[in-house]
């Protein structure tokens, strides 16, 4: 018997992504409209100053297409907070609705990524950055509203996709004055995760940085393809923008499969080396895994009996030219050779999840792989995540590795 599982593809390839959009597209696919209504209403117990006199989701059209949009009314008396006064109210926030862990961890890593970004933007510490845009009582009711909307769409079950995202063109005019678009946090929440960036069809704004967090919180990255789905529900999150020649709609596709697997297309790039030692094969490696999906170093054995490495690089077509920067000025080489392959994906579900060790609590990124019946049949926690914790509880990482995973299985061992 095969089993069916649920997948969902976020697609903001036309009109970008924000947090209104995305939580009014789930409400358009289904989400209980009362329940996200209540939570948006309880983020103002939680923000000193603020005040909410209306929030109701409302039948619209955008350039010809029904969706779902957010009219929230609101006031806000403070035009900045510290990035950790946001975090400690969105906190208090979700205990107060009982969010599950799942969803509460969600919007929690969903502030972080952007309080993250403000501060390496600014060159501030995580503790003492102010955020501008990112204060206001409607930026928690986005994460809080969005939290509950995947919960109770049971989203947080299910393998999400993304497509490429798309973010406009222009200058943007804000809290530090005019600025390219994309806004340097949007690109600080982007770099180093496998999302395609594309610059759309406005001058504008598309993508804003509460949609970008969310996003990458909830999607590993962005596929060329559908993956192969059962469409089950469709939901349509209206922006307040409108724009010539296509409709301000995030569109959420919510489904099952039951061979779930994504098709895409990546980049494999080969190349020989004869003349180089173990160590400098070594730091090669090291350079290229910051900037591939994966590196190969295979022995061998070339014209002349010269001893050889064959080096064999997965990239996606974004980081392609960073990967042959590195290899043409760390290996030496002097070609290599590049080729378009299709492959087949089986996703890997990642989920944050607290585990508590010597009577600390870690927050530990978690790769869960399931079989065709939906049981569990690999967890690996994320090795940068332990060896934090090996360091903080002064112990081996090997004994850390133990301890993570038997309480990560404890825990989703029977999902």
């Amino acid at each position: 018997m095969t089993a069916v599982a649920k997948i969902a593809v976020i697609d903001s390839q036309v009109a970008g992504i924000s947090g209104d959009m995305l939580m009014s597209s789930l409400v358009d696919a289904g989400a209980n409209k009362s329940k996200i209504i209540d939570a948006i209403f309880a983020c103002q117990n939680f923000l000193k100053g603020s005040k909410i006199s209306r929030a109701s989701f409302e039948k619209t059209i955008s350039h010809g297409f029904s969706a779902t949009r957010l009219d929230l009314v609101c006031k806000d008396s403070v035009h900045e907070r510290k990035g950790v006064e946001m975090y400690r109210a969105l906190a208090a926030c979700c205990d107060s609705l009982g969010l599950e862990q799942r969803a509460k961890v969600f919007a929690l890593e969903s502030l972080k990524t952007i309080i993250s970004a403000e501060a390496t933007i600014h060159g501030e510490d995580f503790d003492s950055v102010h955020l501008h845009e990112a204060s206001s009582i409607d930026t928690l009711a986005d994460l809080v509203g969005c939290a509950t909307a995947l919960q109770n769409l049971k989203l947080f079950d299910a393998r999400i996709f993304s497509t490429k995202v798309a973010i406009g063109g222009g200058v943007l005019r804000f809290s530090h004055g005019t600025v390219p678009n994309p806004a340097s946090a949007i690109l600080e929440i982007f770099k180093g995760r496998q999302f395609v960036l594309a610059g759309g069809q406005a001058e504008d704004e598309l993508t804003t940085p509460t949609g970008a967090a969310m996003l990458v919180n909830l999607a590993q990255g962005s596929v060329n393809y559908y993956p192969n789905i059962s469409p089950e529900k469709i939901g349509y999150g209206a922006g307040t923008k409108k724009f010539e020649g296509f409709a301000n709609v995030v569109r959420v596709l919510i489904g099952t499969s039951s061979v779930v697997t994504a098709k895409d297309t990546v980049c494999v790039v080969e190349t020989n080396i004869d003349d180089a030692s173990g160590e400098m094969i070594g730091n090669l490696v090291e350079q290229l895994t910051d900037v591939c999906k994966d590196v190969t170093v295979i022995p061998g054995i070339t014209k002349k009996s010269r001893p050889a490495y064959l080096i064999r690089i997965i990239s996606d077509h974004a980081q392609l030219n960073s990967v042959l920067e590195v290899l043409f000025s760390e290996s030496g080489t002097l070609g290599v050779r590049v080729q378009e392959v299709e492959r087949f994906v089986l996703p890997r579900t990642i989920l944050t999840l607290p585990v508590s060790i010597n009577g600390n609590t870690f927050n530990v990124h978690i790769k869960v792989a399931k079989d065709s019946t939906g049981k569990v049949t690999n967890v690996k926690p994320e090795f940068e995540d332990v060896r934090i914790i090996a360091s903080k509880c002064q112990m081996p990482v090997k004994r850390a590795m133990e301890l993570v995973s038997a309480e990560v299985m404890q825990k989703i061992g029977s999902k």
